[in-house]
Protein backbone atom coordinates (compact mmCIF):
# COMPACT_ATOMS: atom_id res chain seq x y z
CA UNK A 1 0.00 0.00 0.00
CA UNK A 2 1.45 3.34 -0.98
CA UNK A 3 0.04 5.59 1.72
CA UNK A 4 -1.05 5.24 5.30
CA UNK A 5 -4.81 5.36 5.90
CA UNK A 6 -5.94 8.51 7.65
CA UNK A 7 -9.27 7.41 9.14
CA UNK A 8 -9.93 5.33 12.22
CA UNK A 9 -12.09 2.23 12.18
CA UNK A 10 -14.80 4.14 14.06
CA UNK A 11 -14.88 6.88 11.42
CA UNK A 12 -15.05 4.56 8.41
CA UNK A 13 -17.70 2.34 10.01
CA UNK A 14 -19.84 5.42 10.74
CA UNK A 15 -19.46 6.56 7.11
CA UNK A 16 -20.39 3.09 5.84
CA UNK A 17 -23.57 3.26 7.93
CA UNK A 18 -24.35 6.64 6.31
CA UNK A 19 -23.93 5.06 2.85
CA UNK A 20 -26.40 2.32 3.81
CA UNK A 21 -28.89 4.83 5.23
CA UNK A 22 -28.64 7.12 2.20
CA UNK A 23 -29.20 4.16 -0.13
CA UNK A 24 -32.24 3.09 1.87
CA UNK A 25 -33.59 6.66 1.84
CA UNK A 26 -33.70 6.52 -1.99
CA UNK A 27 -36.02 3.49 -1.83
CA UNK A 28 -39.69 3.12 -0.84
CA UNK A 29 -40.37 3.67 2.87
CA UNK A 30 -41.65 0.13 3.51
CA UNK A 31 -38.16 -1.30 3.03
CA UNK A 32 -35.53 -1.89 5.72
CA UNK A 33 -32.08 -3.41 5.91
CA UNK A 34 -31.66 -6.39 8.26
CA UNK A 35 -28.79 -8.70 9.04
CA UNK A 36 -31.15 -11.60 9.73
CA UNK A 37 -34.05 -12.11 7.29
CA UNK A 38 -37.15 -13.79 8.79
CA UNK A 39 -37.52 -16.01 5.70
CA UNK A 40 -33.84 -17.00 5.74
CA UNK A 41 -33.02 -17.88 9.37
CA UNK A 42 -29.72 -19.57 8.52
CA UNK A 43 -28.47 -16.78 6.26
CA UNK A 44 -27.35 -14.18 8.79
CA UNK A 45 -24.84 -11.48 7.87
CA UNK A 46 -22.04 -10.75 10.31
CA UNK A 47 -19.70 -7.80 10.27
CA UNK A 48 -16.04 -8.63 10.23
CA UNK A 49 -12.68 -6.95 10.23
CA UNK A 50 -10.02 -8.47 8.01
CA UNK A 51 -6.32 -7.78 7.42
CA UNK A 52 -5.65 -5.58 4.42
CA UNK A 53 -1.93 -4.95 4.06
CA UNK A 54 1.22 -6.00 5.83
CA UNK A 55 4.79 -4.84 6.43
CA UNK A 56 7.18 -7.31 4.74
CA UNK A 57 10.21 -5.73 6.41
CA UNK A 58 9.02 -6.33 9.98
CA UNK A 59 7.92 -10.00 10.05
CA UNK A 60 4.86 -9.36 7.91
CA UNK A 61 2.99 -7.57 10.68
CA UNK A 62 -0.44 -6.41 9.53
CA UNK A 63 -0.56 -2.64 9.18
CA UNK A 64 -4.13 -2.02 8.05
CA UNK A 65 -7.52 -3.66 8.16
CA UNK A 66 -10.87 -3.28 6.42
CA UNK A 67 -14.40 -3.78 7.74
CA UNK A 68 -17.26 -5.41 5.81
CA UNK A 69 -20.90 -6.10 6.65
CA UNK A 70 -23.98 -7.16 4.72
CA UNK A 71 -27.72 -6.66 5.03
CA UNK A 72 -30.84 -8.17 3.48
CA UNK A 73 -33.21 -5.70 1.83
CA UNK A 74 -36.38 -6.59 3.74
CA UNK A 75 -39.70 -5.93 2.02
CA UNK A 76 -38.86 -7.10 -1.48
CA UNK A 77 -40.62 -9.96 -3.22
CA UNK A 78 -39.55 -12.21 -6.10
CA UNK A 79 -41.80 -10.06 -8.29
CA UNK A 80 -40.29 -6.75 -7.14
CA UNK A 81 -36.63 -7.71 -6.76
CA UNK A 82 -35.70 -6.67 -10.33
CA UNK A 83 -37.18 -3.21 -9.76
CA UNK A 84 -35.41 -2.70 -6.43
CA UNK A 85 -32.13 -4.04 -7.81
CA UNK A 86 -32.33 -1.41 -10.56
CA UNK A 87 -33.35 1.34 -8.10
CA UNK A 88 -30.34 0.64 -5.88
CA UNK A 89 -27.88 0.65 -8.78
CA UNK A 90 -29.56 3.71 -10.28
CA UNK A 91 -29.20 5.63 -7.02
CA UNK A 92 -25.51 4.75 -6.80
CA UNK A 93 -24.96 5.74 -10.43
CA UNK A 94 -26.87 9.02 -9.96
CA UNK A 95 -24.45 9.89 -7.15
CA UNK A 96 -21.64 9.70 -9.67
CA UNK A 97 -20.23 6.46 -8.30
CA UNK A 98 -18.68 4.00 -10.73
CA UNK A 99 -21.13 1.10 -11.04
CA UNK A 100 -21.22 -2.19 -12.87
CA UNK A 101 -23.33 -5.35 -13.09
CA UNK A 102 -22.91 -9.00 -13.90
CA UNK A 103 -25.59 -11.07 -15.53
CA UNK A 104 -28.79 -10.11 -17.26
CA UNK A 105 -31.10 -12.55 -15.49
CA UNK A 106 -31.50 -13.79 -11.94
CA UNK A 107 -29.19 -14.04 -10.08
CA UNK A 108 -27.68 -10.64 -10.86
CA UNK A 109 -25.09 -8.70 -8.95
CA UNK A 110 -23.84 -5.16 -9.16
CA UNK A 111 -21.60 -2.84 -7.30
CA UNK A 112 -20.38 0.67 -6.77
CA UNK A 113 -16.93 2.05 -6.10
CA UNK A 114 -17.33 5.04 -3.83
CA UNK A 115 -14.81 7.86 -3.46
CA UNK A 116 -12.69 7.40 -0.39
CA UNK A 117 -12.27 3.66 -0.89
CA UNK A 118 -15.73 2.43 0.11
CA UNK A 119 -17.52 -0.26 -1.85
CA UNK A 120 -21.15 -1.40 -1.98
CA UNK A 121 -22.58 -4.40 -3.77
CA UNK A 122 -26.13 -5.57 -4.39
CA UNK A 123 -26.88 -9.23 -5.08
CA UNK A 124 -30.09 -10.86 -6.22
CA UNK A 125 -30.63 -14.46 -5.23
CA UNK A 126 -32.25 -17.12 -7.41
CA UNK A 127 -35.40 -16.96 -5.29
CA UNK A 128 -35.77 -13.17 -5.34
CA UNK A 129 -34.10 -11.93 -2.18
CA UNK A 130 -31.79 -8.90 -2.34
CA UNK A 131 -28.76 -8.22 -0.21
CA UNK A 132 -26.40 -5.27 0.04
CA UNK A 133 -22.83 -5.71 1.26
CA UNK A 134 -20.47 -2.85 2.04
CA UNK A 135 -16.80 -2.47 2.82
CA UNK A 136 -14.64 0.33 4.17
CA UNK A 137 -11.31 1.72 3.09
CA UNK A 138 -8.36 0.54 5.17
CA UNK A 139 -7.72 1.84 8.66
CA UNK A 140 -4.82 1.28 11.08
CA UNK A 141 -4.75 -2.04 12.92
CA UNK A 142 -5.98 -1.74 16.50
CA UNK A 143 -7.83 1.55 15.96
CA UNK A 144 -11.00 1.85 18.05
CA UNK A 145 -14.05 0.24 16.40
CA UNK A 146 -16.55 2.77 17.70
CA UNK A 147 -20.25 1.97 17.79
CA UNK A 148 -21.27 -1.39 16.34
CA UNK A 149 -23.41 -1.30 13.23
CA UNK A 150 -27.07 -2.12 13.91
CA UNK A 151 -28.87 -5.37 13.20
CA UNK A 152 -31.62 -3.38 11.48
CA UNK A 153 -31.64 -0.08 9.61
CA UNK A 154 -35.11 1.34 9.11
CA UNK A 155 -35.99 3.75 6.33
CA UNK A 156 -35.01 7.26 7.53
CA UNK A 157 -38.47 8.70 6.85
CA UNK A 158 -40.39 6.14 8.90
CA UNK A 159 -42.79 7.86 11.25
CA UNK A 160 -42.48 5.33 14.09
CA UNK A 161 -40.09 7.50 16.06
CA UNK A 162 -37.08 5.50 15.01
CA UNK A 163 -33.89 7.46 14.49
CA UNK A 164 -33.40 5.64 11.20
CA UNK A 165 -30.40 3.65 12.31
CA UNK A 166 -31.59 0.91 14.65
CA UNK A 167 -34.99 -0.74 14.46
CA UNK A 168 -37.00 -0.86 17.65
CA UNK A 169 -36.29 -3.93 19.72
CA UNK A 170 -33.18 -4.73 17.69
CA UNK A 171 -29.94 -4.73 19.65
CA UNK A 172 -26.85 -3.43 17.96
CA UNK A 173 -24.19 -6.09 17.41
CA UNK A 174 -20.55 -5.83 16.35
Amino acid sequence: MSQEPEATQAAVRAQLLRHYTETLAALPTELALVRSHPDLPKAVFHGYTAPHDYDPIHDYDWLWEKFSIGYWLLGTTPESCERYFDLVLGFWSDRGWLTGTTGTSRPRSGGAKIPGGYGLGVTQSMNGYLSIVGSTPPFPVDSAAGDPLPDRIDHPSRSDGSDGSVGEGQPAQP
